[in-house]
This record gives structure tokens, C-alpha cells and sequence, in this order.
């Protein structure tokens, strides 16, 4: 999975659940998920792989 297709998969997930709960629950910060969606950033390997195992068990 890319960076691009994280991103997707993350902002449509935001349409259900709030981003305070994912930053809780996957342990990555509110600002970092937030210049994650923005496009502003990428998430360093061991942040992509956490959002992207809570995004594909939680579905």
C-alpha cells in the first residue's frame, strides 16, 4: 500500500470516527495524523504500518 492510498483509506475513515480516537488508539498525535491527511507530510515506516493495521483490522 502507498502513502496515497493510506491517506484515502484514512480520510474516508474520518467520515465515521473522530480523529482524537484514532490518534488515541493507534498512539500517533493528533497534529502528525492531521499534516498526514493534509498531504503536508508522509508517515515515517513504523507510523504507516500502525495506522495501516488499525485502518485494515477496523474496517
Amino acid at each position: 500500500m502507498s502513502q496515497e492510498e493510506l491517506r484515502e483509506l484514512y480520510c474516508a475513515r474520518l467520515e465515521k470516527e473522530k480523529q482524537c480516537y484514532i490518534a488515541k488508539v493507534t498512539g500517533i498525535s493528533k497534529p502528525v495524523l492531521s499534516k498526514f491527511r493534509n498531504n503536508k507530510i508522509d508517515l515515517y515506516p513504523y507510523l504507516f504500518e500502525k495506522l495501516e493495521a488499525y485502518l485494515l483490522e477496523n474496517h
